[in-house]
């Protein structure tokens, strides 16, 4: 097994996840088919590596941005995100600070494609975005047309959450999974011993033991927390009590889709979402200078 597998396969294994979970097994099973020794291409997409647009210009004078979130979203750049046709967050979150800087901006436009993808870094780009936002020049975040999960999460730190007429928004909630390769590594002809000078090191390693009670209960309080990350920065900026984000759908009227993602009428109708439209209509509204009361739909669903 190649030496960069075997790290992305750890790495894959050992992280808590923000995604759609179509696009999980997808990306799990492409793994298991590098791991049993499968050739794949791992050449993504050229454009996901775009993550910045030339400005317009808005009428009036100043400048809309429009930064791209396309694939599944990584930390930083590596074989998966190659892979599965990934963006860096550390990039996008580069391009996102050069926007934020510019005193001439009227707007930033976020064109949001993504399943989600792994936490980390997640929650910081996601605040910095919500503390980027100002009086006169409103961040916009289009489902063009995913924004699950990870990426639901930056959307809603945007002014307004644009969805896309055949867009989905959603996935609320945090994954994860701990593979056991040990018989991926037996089929190679590999005997693997591991050591640890500490009792817990190894819990959830891919070629160590498989997991004990007490492991189970560790990693899911983990993901726990980060779910409650997640739910407080939605409920906090989308203007709703955090009951509504965490509710099951299964017997409440108001919810976020307990983990479900929701077309784009549905998804406005509950509050996920401010307004339905394509990219490009969002767009023609920011250089127009038709964004800068975003905040209006919002206030009207906290009165209903």
């Amino acid at each position: 097994m190649p030496h960069e597998i075997e790290r992305i396969l750890a790495a894959a294994g050992g992280s808590h996840w923000l995604i759609e979970s179509g696009k999980a097994a997808e990306i799990v099973n492409v793994l298991a088919l590098r791991a049993e020794g499968h050739k794949l291409d791992w050449d993504g997409p050229e454009n996901n590596k775009v993550y910045a647009e030339e400005p317009s210009q808005a009428r009036g004078g100043g400048r809309v941005h429009v930064l791209r979130l396309h694939g599944t979203i990584m930390p930083r750049g590596n074989m998966m995100t190659s892979m599965s046709g990934g963006a860096s967050l550390e990039q996008f979150g580069a391009a996102f600070d050069e926007a934020a800087a510019d005193s001439t901006a009227r707007a930033i436009v976020m064109d949001i494609d993504s399943p989600g993808g792994i936490a980390d870094f997640v929650p910081e780009r996601a605040r910095k975005i919500a503390a980027a936002r100002r009086s006169g020049r409103p961040i916009i975040a289009v489902a063009n047309t995913m924004a699950a999960s990870a990426a639901y999460w930056i959307a809603a730190a945007a002014d307004e959450i644009v969805v896309s007429p055949s867009g989905r928004v959603g996935s609320i909630g945090v994954m994860t999974q701990r593979d056991n390769m040990r018989g991926a590594l037996e089929k190679a002809g590999i005997t693997r011993e591991m050591f640890s000078t500490a009792p817990r090191k190894l819990e959830g390693h891919p070629f160590a033991s498989p997991l004990n009670a007490e492991a189970r209960a560790a990693i899911m309080a983990e993901a726990n927390a980060l779910h409650d990350m997640f739910v407080g920065d939605v409920a906090k900026w989308r203007g709703v009590p955090e009951a509504t984000v965490r509710a099951d759908p299964e017997g409440a009227d108001a919810h976020f889709g307990g983990g479900r993602v929701y077309h784009a009428e549905r998804a406005v109708r509950l509050g996920m979402a401010d307004r339905v439209a394509t990219f490009e209509d969002t767009l023609t509204r920011a250089v127009r200078g038709g964004s800068r009361n975003v905040s209006t739909a919002r206030k009207r669903l906290s009165t209903l």
